[in-house]
This record gives C-alpha cells, sequence and structure tokens, in this order.
C-alpha cells in the first residue's frame, strides 16, 4: 500500500521544488527598451512584481541579451521599452489641479512617466498611465488622447461618471462630428476604443 502513493508524493514534491523556478523565470519578459538616442536593444524586462500583489516600478528591470547583470531604468533614462505586445513610452508629463478640475501638459521641465502606448494613427495617439489601487493592490489605468504637436493631453474618463464630456469637446474643437456624437444621449459609444475608432473615421488629424 505504501509503495502506491510513494511515486505520486515524489512527483507533488518535485513539482512544488519548481515553481519558485517558474515563478522566477516568468517575472522576465523577453523585450526591448529605446535609448535616448534611438537604438533598440532587446533582453529581459520585468516591469512590475507577480501577481496577485501587483507592484508597479518606478524604474524597469533590464537584462540585456547575453548578459547576466540587472540594470534599471527610470522614464528619464530610456524613451521606452515593451513586452509581449505591450508598448511604453517616456513623456514629460506636467499635471495641475484648479478646484479639482485636472489638465495634463507635455513640459520639457516636468518630469517624465511612463505611457501605455496602445494605439496610434496619423495625428492621434491613445494612451494609458498605468496605476495601483492604494486600497487593494488591483492594477487601473487613467486614459488619454494626445494629438501630437500640441502642449496637452486630454484624460478620456473620468472614473465612473464616464467620459469628460466638456474637455472632449474642448480638445476636439475642431471635430463638430464628435462633439455632437459624445453630446448625444443616444450615442452608441461606450468604450474609449469605441471613442478612439470615431476620432480617427470622422475628424481631420
Amino acid at each position: 500500500m505504501i509503495e502506491l502513493f510513494k511515486k505520486p508524493v515524489l512527483l507533488v514534491v518535485f513539482l512544488c521544488s519548481l515553481n519558485p523556478l517558474v515563478a522566477q523565470k516568468k517575472s522576465f519578459n523577453k523585450g526591448y527598451i529605446i535609448e535616448k538616442g534611438g537604438d533598440t536593444i532587446g533582453g529581459l524586462i520585468k516591469d512590475r512584481s507577480p501577481e496577485p500583489f501587483v507592484n508597479l516600478y518606478n524604474k524597469i528591470r533590464f537584462k540585456r541579451e547575453g548578459r547576466t547583470r540587472t540594470r534599471k531604468y527610470g522614464p528619464d533614462d530610456i524613451a521606452g521599452y515593451g513586452y509581449e505586445d505591450q508598448h511604453f513610452v517616456t513623456m514629460p508629463v506636467r499635471e495641475e489641479n484648479a478646484f479639482f478640475k485636472f489638465r495634463y501638459y507635455t513640459d520639457a521641465n516636468a518630469p517624465r512617466v511612463f505611457l501605455k502606448r496602445i494605439k496610434q494613427s496619423g495625428g492621434l495617439i491613445y494612451f494609458e498611465q498605468l496605476f495601483v489601487h492604494d486600497d487593494n493592490d488591483y492594477l487601473d489605468f487613467i486614459p488619454f488622447f494626445y494629438r501630437p504637436g500640441r502642449s496637452d493631453l486630454v484624460r478620456v474618463t473620468q472614473g465612473i461618471f464616464g467620459f469628460r464630456k466638456k474637455r472632449l469637446t474642448a480638445y476636439f474643437y475642431d471635430c463638430p462630428a464628435l462633439i455632437t456624437e459624445i453630446n448625444n444621449p443616444n450615442s452608441n459609444i461606450r468604450t474609449v476604443d469605441e471613442l478612439y475608432r470615431f476620432c480617427t473615421s470622422h475628424c481631420k488629424l
């Protein structure tokens, strides 16, 4: 009877011993960094701690291909990085808050931040700024639209309150079709992705 259970028990012990190795391997992803000069360097990337308690790193960890040394890079050190079809760029962003109204500007004198580039088409870029809720370690994001050449970005939504219609109306003042659509109570646009597609197909960007 003991022999029947010996091999399964050994197998379980063996698999459990592999868990730390598997977790360690998965904590890094094959990706790249983009240096300030524009050169792309391949390697292994880690920008957050493993789930379930996620912590976004202020500085990403990077191992260059063929090397074992891990280096750390903040937004001021590189132009961007990416892995697993996720692409991040660095931008100097200044936040202004007046009477609980937030505005966001690109400012060369402001600290640079990592922004996840979701989509880019012509004159409009859809970014997400990732963050972790303090109370529950939940990974969330703030969606932004950015028209290259302008000095400001627009935050698309305001939490559970939906689209920031006034700010979007001001940002896309030159697109009457969008202004009409987002202020239409019967609009079928519900998501940021749907709004982005509408902008790129109905606005001159």
